[in-house]
């Protein structure tokens, strides 16, 4: 157990993905956010979030009580409160036709319930993407990496993370003010744009009924255009069968391919995945005329998209026809901090306490 040690307001952040959750407990010194203890805890090893935050909580104690708390929840919340959505890892073919999967975990969270048990002053839930959006103002240079310049102007921008599901928002310029907006874009239609993008559409309709972006950019995703290129040669082989049977498959598929003289249908897959965001990506961005720029977060872009493949990926993001020009202009980066969303959420509880930082 570690002592907290704190004068001003308390704050308790959180990131609670379809896979792990960081906990981070925050104080403000002179207008900005102060870290004082975090940690990451896997979510399979726990049935609910509360007695995450409970472990959290008492392994680092305070003498003062939460002041407020943000906690960013990868899924749509309404009224205080939200059920997880990450898309299950081992049910392929196995879901009801136009059933988006509830999740693995199907952890329901809500908001009120945990001021109460933790008796916490204020307490609210955002999506995880807001807290990513709201993290961005957070971050260095050091933190991103440059997949396009473009030319920077004032405007909207977008977030788009591909990890365990794909997620999406939209920050809203509106003078000084940047406003974090929720999206559920990532299960918008699958649009195919090729001969083969058409008969992996076609192949996940068989199996899943409505096939949306996430079925095809999250690391679910990336196992799914596997094992249809693996399916379409006509045979899988027993290193492809052992491949997706792992509960480690999407990593396995990526290393396979990042490697220099990488598997070919597993360099294929990365290669489809990485121009499938991309394309996703540019349609986010004309959506939202963000302008100001678009951020790639999540857990596979910083994996993935790196040498040959940035080009595969800023290639697509461009395809947009008559405004190619346009799209060429927007600056694109990748996220690289991976607890941005637990920095976003941070900030909003500072606002729920009338601090600005």
């Amino acid at each position: 157990m570690t002592m907290v040690k704190t004068t001003g307001k308390l704050i308790l952040a959180g990131d609670v993905g379809g896979t792990k959750t960081l906990l981070g407990l925050f104080t403000l010194r002179g207008g900005a956010l102060e870290c004082l203890a975090k940690a990451r805890y896997e979510n399979n090893a726990f049935s609910r979030l509360p007695p995450i935050i409970s472990r959290f909580l008492e392994d680092n104690k305070s003498p003062s009580p939460v002041d407020a708390a943000c906690l960013a929840i990868a899924c749509p919340i309404e009224n205080n409160a939200g059920t997880l959505t990450n898309p299950p890892i081992d049910t392929f073919g196995a879901c009801p036709r136009g059933l988006e999967a509830g999740g693995r975990l199907g952890w329901r969270i809500n908001g009120n319930a945990l001021k109460k048990r933790f008796k916490i002053k204020k307490v609210e839930l955002i999506n995880d993407l807001v807290g990513i959006g709201n993290g961005i103002a957070c971050l260095t240079r050091d933190d991103f990496s440059v997949l396009q310049a473009g030319k920077p102007r004032r405007g909207n921008a977008a977030v788009i993370a591909a990890g365990t599901g794909l997620g999406e928002a939209i920050i809203f310029r509106h003078g000084d003010e940047a406003l974090v907006s929720a999206s559920e874009g990532g299960h918008a239609d699958f649009a195919p744009r090729t001969a083969l993008e058409s008969e992996l559409l076609a192949y996940l309709s068989r199996a899943f009924g409505h096939v949306s972006y996430e079925r095809v950019t999250s690391g679910q995703g990336l196992v799914n255009i596997f094992r249809f290129l693996t399916e379409r040669r006509g045979r899988v082989s027993s290193a492809h069968a052992r491949m997706l049977i792992s509960k480690d498959a999407p990593s396995l598929i990526a290393e396979a391919a990042l490697r220099l003289k990488g598997e070919t249908a597993c360099k294929l897959a990365v290669r489809t995945f990485v121009s499938i965001l991309g394309a996703e990506a540019g349609n986010l961005a004309l959506k939202s005329m963000a302008i100001e720029g678009v951020y790639l977060a999540g857990g596979i872009a910083p994996k993935l998209i790196r040498g040959v493949l940035k080009k595969v990926f800023i290639a697509s993001f461009r395809d947009k026809g008559r405004f190619k020009a346009l799209l060429s202009r927007i600056p694109v980066r990748v996220v690289l901090n991976e607890e941005a969303g637990l920095l976003g959420a941070s900030r909003v509880a500072a606002q729920m306490l009338g601090k600005r930082c």
